[in-house]
């Protein structure tokens, strides 16, 4: 008898269903990974069957080989329910009669369904989970060479205070931290069993749910039935998780968008990230590859929400006919969430040219230096806080008026407001001023923790770039605890192969 490997059909169908992908011909889901899953469900059941004495060695054998016949191929443009009904026909129709309907007995299609599919998401969000941290990745690498680079941190779009470019990217860097952790808490939801529930109540052949929870790789199983088929809570932690995580991606891309329109010199765009619309308008260009970002993480943002609605609208109970809507609105925001992620991650690598003399040059704009003058009177002219303040004042308001920025602060103008403050020139150094002044300087007073200086900068990145190898490392453990189970069931099917051969 002519041998078959499991593991050699799992890999063609995968290559086919990524050829019908990259040609579309495939609407909607991950069917590649849809039935890959269901293999491993249908034979941990039949296993259950085996330890059961419910079907002997060869029916066993038949139900393998029954099994890698029909799910070679998966079927296109069927529901998910449909699929499940198709792949228990093609079952029943190549196995002998003596053990026709033998595969399913016990199991409800909703149950072998939701756990397949359970399966195909937490795979695929931890996908998503590793491509978050290659952005964050990204962003610490941009961020550890640019712990210095200058620039002027904005108020409302309104330079406010100097900073550096590591600095400005923590905005992104840290809440990146606290989502990961919450998509491995949604990971960790969606990585439970609902197999053994049966149609709701459980089946009367008093299934293992523990060991079944074991042998597909699940954490554990889901502690009532009638929860293992209705709970759509799981699903929406995923939903969530993932639209927070595409919330930061998308403010970020954002506001590089606004400073790439308002201030063109500050970044420079790598050509693949940029076109020129028109050929009558050669000096326009546009970062058409971020717009384009931008679109597409408002789309997946959507997606994200519209899947939270649609899970909470549900009625109560087993989800039934509804996953056919409800899984393909959960493929859609899994298929966008990789794809948008994937991308930011590119935008980062490879679309900002920095111009840090540019940047720096403009750091000092707009007076964001200027509320260090109040320290500067309080700490090398004894000055009590409200004279500080209000010779402070006074220099400004003559900035203003005369249109300058803080660096054309000069002793003169400090001696007329103090004249007027406190009656009595300062007679302030123009050298000592213009230390406290200075944009650099500005940054290296900030001592606090999270400061833009750069030794505190860098040692906030080393922080999270250990919390990025810990989320990394769980991860690792957490696809290793899946590919040990997988392995396990195609190892079965495999020798129950080589069994028949001899």
């Amino acid at each position: 008898m002519a041998s078959f490997d499991i593991r050699a059909n799992l890999r063609n169908v995968a290559e086919r269903a990524q050829e019908r992908i990259d040609a579309a011909e495939l609407s909607g889901g991950d069917t590649r990974d849809l039935w890959s899953s269901l293999v491993l469900v249908t034979t941990s059941h039949v296993q259950h069957l085996l330890r059961s004495e419910i079907i002997d060695d060869g029916g066993f054998v038949a139900i393998a080989r029954a099994l890698d016949t029909a799910l070679s191929a998966p079927p296109a443009g069927l529901g998910h329910l449909a699929q499940v009904k198709d792949a228990e026909e093609r079952i029943d129709a190549i196995l002998p009669q003596a053990f026709a309907g033998a595969a399913t007995l016990g199991a409800s299609r909703v149950e072998t369904l939701a756990t397949a599919l359970r399966m195909t998401w937490r795979s695929r969000a931890a996908r998503i989970h590793e491509e978050i941290d290659a952005f964050r990745n990204a962003l610490l690498v941009l961020a550890e060479h640019h712990a210095v680079t200058i620039m002027a941190a904005t108020w409302d779009r309104r330079p406010a205070a100097p900073t550096t470019l590591a600095h400005f990217l923590g905005g992104a860097i840290g809440p990146l931290g606290p989502s990961t952790i919450r998509l491995q808490h949604a990971i960790d939801a969606v990585d439970r069993s609902p197999f053994g529930a049966g149609v709701l109540a459980g089946d009367v052949l008093e299934a293992d749910r523990e060991r079944f929870a074991r042998e597909l790789g699940f954490r554990e199983p889901i502690g009532n039935t009638l929860d293992a088929l209705a709970s759509v809570e799981d699903f929406v932690e995923l939903a969530e998780a993932l639209g927070a995580s595409l919330a930061i991606s998308h403010r970020l891309v954002n506001e590089l968008l606004v400073w790439i329109r308002t201030d063109p010199t500050s970044f420079f765009l790598d050509e693949r990230w940029e076109s020129f619309p028109e050929p009558s308008m050669p000096a326009l260009s546009i970062s058409e590859g971020l717009e384009t970002l931008r679109l597409e993480l408002e789309q997946a943002m959507a997606a994200a929400r519209g899947a939270i609605d649609l899970l909470r609208g549900l009625p109560y109970g087993p989800l039934g006919a509804a996953w056919n809507v409800v899984a393909p609105a959960m493929d859609d925001l899994l298929d966008r969430s990789d794809r948008v992620v994937t991308r930011s991650t590119a935008a980062i690598h490879e679309a900002l040219i920095v111009n840090r003399a540019y940047l720096a040059n403009r750091a000092g704009r707009m007076y964001t230096t200027i509320s260090d003058l109040v320290p500067f009177l309080m700490s090398e002219e004894a000055l009590p806080p409200t004279a500080a303040r209000q010779i402070s004042a006074l220099v400004v308001a003559r900035l203003r008026e005369a249109n300058l920025e803080a660096s054309a602060v000069t002793p003169d103008m400090i001696d007329s407001a103090a004249v007027m403050v406190i009656g009595q020139e300062l007679k302030v150094e123009m050298e000592a001023l213009g230390r406290y002044l200075a944009p650099r300087r500005f940054i290296e007073r900030r001592q606090v923790l999270g400061s833009p200086a750069p030794e505190r900068a860098r040692e906030w990145l080393a922080s999270e770039r250990e919390r990025l190898a810990g989320d990394r490392e769980w991860l690792a453990r957490r696809r290793a605890t899946w590919s040990k189970a997988e392995d396990a069931l195609i190892a079965a099917l495999a020798s129950a192969a080589q069994d028949d051969e001899g």
